[in-house]
């Protein structure tokens, strides 16, 4: 996929605090990708550094296959007792562009019913995607949002994600986005990069790593004491285990030699499952000290 921003050994010092160090990551075009982290672990300072609005880091970000960027950083504002559309056409023509646009994206997110509505009687996912629209009224090929979903219902996730996806395929552009909920993004995303303590710790393809990558399996048998045993003295990673199962990471390519590994020693299998790690229990793992 074509790289359309890179950013390269940015680090950002305040006092004697080191909020990141050496950050470096490349974002593919019409890509939605994922930056999770604790509270604090320098999310929206990447955020910030990517849309011009903190100057103090060293390091680079290169920008030369940006045309545009539009981002949400923290809760949108808007003027409560105007209506969507003219919040909208006000800010559309702080940014030279016209009803066109402005009409094009209250259908693109599912504001048009709502666009004669005063923005006090909106619902905070209403607002988030108003405040989305916002971004996008300069036709940005990057969308940098940061914790979109923050306070909504599930309803409201439900749509906010709905809405990036078709945003991201629909008009080709490459999201960043930053959230809490993991679920959320494991569902929205095509990668996932996580930072500890303003570094980069790991970055996940979300879509080829289960199939490329050792996965947990679950092991059932009434015998798990060979069972485990086997597998240890076999050279297999076994996670954990305790009286009814064994959990070992193998490839997707060794489950039948495993499958034949126990029976050879006539162990009985009742089950050989996929434990489906998820985006949650990898970033579990990965924030432990």
């Amino acid at each position: 996929m074509k790289s359309v921003l890179r950013v390269n050994n940015v680090s950002k010092r305040a006092k004697d605090f080191q909020i990141l160090n050496k950050v470096s990551f490349e974002l593919g075009s019409g890509e939605i990708t994922g930056l999770i982290g604790p509270n604090g672990a320098g999310k929206t300072s990447i955020m910030k550094i990517l849309v011009g609005l903190t100057r103090n880091y060293t390091g680079e970000v290169d920008l030369s296959g940006v045309r545009d960027i539009g981002c949400m950083i923290e809760t949108p504002n808007f003027y409560p007792y105007n209506t969507g559309y003219q919040n909208l056409m006000y800010f559309a023509g702080l940014n030279g562009v016209g009803k066109k646009k402005v009409k094009e994206l209250l259908e693109l997110l599912g504001l048009m019913e709502a666009a004669n509505k005063n923005v006090r009687a909106y619902s905070l996912g209403m607002r988030q995607r108003l405040g989305i629209a916002q971004a996008l009224l300069k036709d940005p090929d990057v969308l940098v949002l940061d914790e979109p979903t923050n306070g909504l219902d599930p309803e409201g996730i439900h749509e906010v994600r709905e809405y990036i996806r078709k945003i991201a395929s629909e008009k080709k552009i490459t999201v960043l986005i930053s959230s809490h909920l993991l679920g959320e993004l494991e569902k929205m995303c095509d990668r996932a990069i996580m930072i500890k303590k303003g570094e980069i710790i790991q970055v996940m393809d979300l879509h080829n790593d289960g199939k490329e990558k050792q996965i947990i399996y679950v092991i059932e048998s009434p015998d798990m004491e060979t069972a485990q045993k086997v597998l240890r003295e076999n050279g297999y990673h076994v996670v954990s285990q305790n009286g009814q199962e064994v959990r070992i990471k193998i490839g997707t390519n060794e489950k039948n030699a495993v499958a034949k590994l126990l029976a050879s020693h006539n162990v009985v299998m009742t089950g050989l499952y996929e434990a489906g790690e998820t985006l949650e229990d990898t970033f579990l793992e990965l924030m432990k000290d």
